[in-house]
């Protein structure tokens, strides 16, 4: 009996001992920084477009909540990616234009702003989007037409 108490003290005490572990390790655990996170001061504006728009993988989302990935930076030879998680975004669609909001002292540190086009755009950006616009355009008419 006194062996039979000693085991179940020893497992509960070990039990215990892998919770208490998880529970720090868990809470020590550093979350991605949020749009919410900074001052809205510490951003600008550029030119991007949804790369790609799905929904989340959790069934009780809404249909409006999704995973946004987006390119930015246009007028370069490699356009920065950027990703959001778990927005909720009716208007959010694969192809469309974006304007991102960029950290003023990281730029990989980005954030969905709208759906929509900037006024002052370079040549290379107006080029890039237009070619995008194209693209994305033919693409829709072919899936009509099959």
């Amino acid at each position: 009996m006194l062996l039979y108490h000693l085991t179940i003290n020893g497992n509960l005490r070990k039990t215990l001992t892998i919770l208490i572990a998880l529970s720090f390790g868990l809470s020590s655990c550093k979350s991605e920084k949020r749009y919410s996170d900074y001052n809205e001061s510490d951003f600008y504006e550029v030119q991007g477009f949804i790369e790609s728009a799905s929904l989340t993988s959790d069934p009780f989302d809404s249909p409006t909540e999704k995973n946004i990935r987006f390119k930015y930076f246009l007028d370069r030879e490699n356009p920065i990616s950027g990703m959001e998680n778990d927005l909720e975004m009716f208007e959010a669609k694969t192809g469309f234009p974006l304007i991102v909001l960029v950290h003023k002292d990281d730029e990989n540190v980005s954030f969905y702003g709208r759906v929509g086009i900037l006024e002052n755009l370079n040549t290379k950006e107006k080029e890039f989007l237009s070619e995008h616009i194209k693209n994305q355009m033919e693409l829709i008419n072919q899936t009509e037409s099959e």
